[in-house]
């Protein structure tokens, strides 16, 4: 299967969004992305940062405020990184004064209130859109803030993958054909999931090799339905 990256609909919503919080100059942006494991929050964000230049962070579970201050100077190249919190702000403060771009948190639902004044507080000082990525409770918790929800200028849901997300996602990935209805069995048999979507395919094309090159059969869908989800 070929590693390219498949503009899915959620990934379309995502980009959307993005450069709508790139076109507010004139006011802080918060944004937030949220959706159950699977879904592909964390490939869209890589991907677009790479491609764009955002800035890409990752949460981590134990997060203190100097320790995501410093992780931000780190994914900004500030040199040296500062040992205190407040020349850690200034730092990106004054990164992001220089060079403006978007600052993507993954895994964000892991940040406490604390942590989220912090961004709150960046994005107010840098008008540098700041976007929260990660499942459902990190959208609660935002919400529950009235000074951060206000600046929340999209909550964008990751949604379960199409049918139609499925039948370009083969073609584009694996150079494979399936009928809608073979697409429709693997969608409900994933739930949706994404990155189960992509191990069921994978099987798929496995399978294809082996038994009839090119021709996929409803009998195979099923056996690597159940091959990329329990693994026999």
């Amino acid at each position: 299967m070929k590693n390219v990256f498949v503009h899915t609909t959620n990934v379309k919503n995502f980009v959307d969004a993005m450069r709508e919080g790139e076109k507010v100059s004139a006011e802080p942006v918060l944004l937030t992305f949220h959706g159950e494991a699977g879904r592909g929050k964390t490939s869209a964000a890589r991907f677009f940062a790479a491609q764009e230049g955002w800035t890409y962070v990752r949460a981590l579970r134990g997060w203190s405020e100097l320790w995501m201050l410093q992780d931000l100077c780190f994914e900004l190249r500030v040199d040296p990184i500062p040992r205190r919190k407040k020349p850690c702000f200034e730092a990106i403060k004054t990164a992001l004064y220089q060079a403006p771009k978007a600052v993507l948190i993954d895994e964000a639902d892991k940040l406490n209130d604390n942590l989220i004044e912090w961004v709150r507080d960046l994005a107010d000082l840098t008008f540098v859109p700041f976007a929260l990525i990660g499942e459902k409770l990190v959208l609660r918790k935002m919400q529950k803030e009235k000074r951060v929800w206000s600046r929340t200028l999209r909550a964008i849901e990751f949604g379960a993958i199409t049918t139609k997300d499925i039948l370009f996602f083969a073609r584009q990935a694996a150079e494979m054909t399936l009928s809608a209805d073979q697409a429709e069995q693997v969608r409900a048999g994933t739930e949706g999931d994404f990155r189960l979507v992509s191990r069921v395919i994978r099987k798929l094309e496995d399978l294809s090799e082996v038994n009839q090159p090119g021709k996929i059969t409803d009998e195979m869908v099923k056996v690597s339905i159940k091959q990329g989800l329990w693994g026999r």
